[in-house]
């Protein structure tokens, strides 16, 4: 199995979006804020894997939604969200 992975460019992409799949279920059922991290962490790593400027922009949103969710669950303030805006240049 691990063969054919590695004949896929796109696994390690498919692998962060099945598992985020996964944890946003596991939180609609358990909010958790370290679930909410995870998710947020992920759809970060996946802002690494396109180059096209809209899909990354579309991870950048999901990963500050997940973020806001874990300030929600932690009681942090808004204002420690983190400045994704980096990223997508």
């Amino acid at each position: 199995m691990t063969a054919r992975l590695h004949r896929r460019p796109d696994w390690r992409r498919e692998c962060l979006i099945a598992a985020n799949r996964q944890l946003e279920k596991n939180y609609q059922s358990q909010p958790s804020a370290c679930v909410a991290l995870q998710i947020s962490r992920n759809y970060r790593l996946l802002l690494t894997h396109y180059d096209q400027p809209d899909i990354k922009q579309l991870w950048q949103h999901l990963s500050q939604h997940w973020w806001a969710c874990y300030c929600r669950q932690k009681q942090l303030p808004l204002h420690s969200q983190y400045d994704f805006s980096f990223a997508i240049n």
